[in-house]
């Protein structure tokens, strides 16, 4: 089972752990398109991995277990700024426990269509947090798909 390592790892309830390369949430969807047949876990984060309300949390992680690759999905409405602060405290606290190179994950934010001034202020965001942590996150509207 493609899960059992980072399972190992992160622990918690094994109902999250799940093979599936979709995530799909209020008419946001996340599709890995698996050509290459690689082994691909699925983590439900928000509310079943970490259950505190009071933690910051993106909705999805995937591992992509022979690439040694992370996805930190949110599927959100509008609110761009809280995605990028779920998914980077999402990062902190999943890579506490994982310990990998933060290019190894790709944060992934999947929302509803934006004005452009929010555009902008997220190209910041993103900016910065990849400055500071690495981190590179993607923005796509309603449907996002990653082929690997």
């Amino acid at each position: 089972m493609p899960c059992k390592d980072i399972y190992a790892t992160l622990g918690g309830d094994m109902d999250c752990y799940s093979n599936s390369s979709v995530a799909f949430e209020n008419g946001k969807k996340f599709v890995i398109n698996n050509r290459s047949k690689k082994s691909i876990c699925k983590i439900h984060i928000d509310n079943c991995l970490i259950k505190d309300n009071n933690v910051r949390k993106c909705d999805f992680f995937f591992v992509i277990k022979e690439d040694q690759k992370f996805y930190l999905v949110e599927l959100k409405g509008q609110s761009l700024d809280d995605a990028v602060e779920q998914i980077k405290s999402t990062f902190n606290i999943l890579n506490s426990k994982i310990k990998q190179s933060a290019q190894d994950f790709i944060g992934v934010i999947v929302s509803s269509a934006v004005p452009k001034a929010a555009d902008q202020k997220f190209k910041t965001l993103q900016q910065k947090i990849f400055k500071e942590h690495k981190l590179m996150i993607k923005r796509k509207q309603i449907h996002y798909e990653e082929v690997i």
